[in-house]
């Protein structure tokens, strides 16, 4: 497990290995600079292990999980 994941202790999380879950984003960005002045550009969501669909929804489609 990777440091942040032992110290919440989620034992198995944190790696990246074959046939293991995996969540994480891959982004096309040269920089930190890149990344955040275009977070919603071409990025590849993988939950999983598999590919999942980039269109975000509506907003109006969000409107129903708001608490409040």
């Amino acid at each position: 497990a990777s440091p942040p994941a032992k110290v919440m202790r989620l034992d198995g999380f944190g790696t990246l290995a074959a046939g293991g879950d995996a969540d994480f984003i891959v982004f096309k960005g040269r920089s930190w600079t890149e990344l955040l002045s275009r977070p919603e550009s071409d990025r590849i969501v993988v939950r999983g292990g598999k590919a999942i669909d980039r269109q975000l929804p509506d907003y109006a489609e969000l409107d129903e999980l708001m608490v409040g």
